[in-house]
């Protein structure tokens, strides 16, 4: 019971990682705002975690849109009181691609969904934060933001690379008001979105791609959770401006 008395938000959290951080975050004790834009899926997870015997609230909302956050985080604060804790897990990728299949659009969608979110989420609970003098927020970035993807385009490694660095400068400017700010940096993770792009590469791609992690495998998104949790706990109370590998090994090849 590690967040027992602790309050959440999870963005992001209807599906895959973000989903597996809320459920766990709410079995360790902590009471979760439960992030995304399907209003049916935020639903089903705010349930389960109801069902399990945890405190839940649903948090409707478009994290690329400022209006959206700002409601949105009112809104959890006028229900659950405060946020203690701030996972930046929203976004995602498209199907792998090269630099000249890449428009103007595509590209701003792509950082908007991934490195937009986590500026205005974040720029929205350290004001809270810091009049009390204490926080946890943790970035979802990604092994595309270490080196380079090998299943999305060069905007998804762009936008989570600036998610590290914006970690980074953040972890420095809000330190001394008793916030810390971490990464983790996932490899492929078997959610549904990873599972279909994984499903339409061939064998001999899926085997080259596996070569390439030293465990051999992608990763659960319980894996990722759990690294999640860590930084978000007391456990990692000195630790801020650190990203945390949770890619089997992906980083060093």
């Amino acid at each position: 019971m590690r967040f027992h008395g602790k309050t959440a938000l999870v963005t992001g959290a209807s599906k895959g990682i973000g989903r597996a951080t809320a459920l766990r975050l709410a079995r360790e004790g902590g009471a979760v705002a439960v992030n995304g834009r399907d209003e049916a899926a935020i639903a089903a997870v705010v349930r389960e975690i109801h069902a399990a015997g945890g405190r839940a609230i649903p948090a409707p909302a478009d994290v690329s849109r400022a209006p959206d956050v700002l409601r949105m985080t009112d809104a959890v604060i006028a229900e659950l009181g405060t946020i203690d804790i701030l996972v930046n897990n929203a976004g995602g990728g498209t199907m792998a691609r090269w630099l000249d299949d890449l428009d103007e659009s595509s590209w701003d969608r792509g950082l908007a969904m991934n490195l937009k979110s986590a500026f205005l989420v974040t720029k929205a609970v350290a004001a809270r934060m810091r009049q009390r003098r204490h926080g946890r927020i943790v970035m979802v970035a990604s092994v595309a933001g270490r080196n380079m993807s090998r299943l999305s385009g060069p905007d998804y490694s762009a936008a989570k690379g600036g998610m590290l660095a914006f970690m980074r400068h953040m972890a420095v400017e809000l330190g001394p008001h008793g916030i810390t700010v971490n990464a983790v940096a996932p490899g492929p993770t078997m959610v549904e979105r990873v599972a279909k792009k994984w499903a339409l590469k061939g064998e001999e791609e899926q085997e080259k791609i596996l070569r390439n992690i030293p465990l051999g495998r992608p990763a659960r998104p319980e894996e990722v959770a759990a690294a999640i949790l860590f930084l978000a706990s007391e456990d990692a109370s000195y630790i801020t401006g650190a990203c945390l590998d949770v890619n089997g090994g992906a980083f060093m090849m």
